[in-house]
């Protein structure tokens, strides 16, 4: 979350790297009109003073523009117990990769990895 959030601190567009990014931004995607419902005036002060667009908190154009697929997703659903296994017919079918809880980390092939350098915070 903290790479994401650093894209949008650095005026970038926050684009997930690995599956877990892509998770983080779709959980914060699915809270956010909830969170503007929230938050208290005084919260509100700093988003005050950005720039009003005609898209600001259309977050269904933003889930639209953010992702490349929605295949996590389906880890989610009963429905497909077991498509997370790049072994399994339905994954390999579909061409949807490792969606293993120890392959969230790895970077997609067609992004720019993060910097391994960069730091964690703790």
């Amino acid at each position: 979350m903290d790479d994401l959030a650093g894209d949008l601190e650095q005026g970038r567009w926050p684009e997930p790297t690995c599956t877990a990014e892509e998770t983080a931004l779709h959980l914060a995607l699915r809270e956010a009109p909830d969170y503007l419902d929230d938050i208290e005036v005084g919260e509100f002060a700093a988003h005050q003073g950005l720039p009003v667009h005609r898209d600001d908190y259309d977050f269904g154009g933003c889930r639209d523009l953010s992702f490349q697929d929605t295949d996590v997703l389906m880890l989610y659903s009963p429905a497909h117990d077991g498509i997370e296994d790049p072994g399994g017919d339905a994954n390999r079918q579909f061409g949807i990769g490792d969606l293993r809880a120890a392959a969230w980390f790895e970077p997609f092939q067609n992004v720019t990895p993060r910097d391994p350098g960069r730091g964690f915070r703790r």
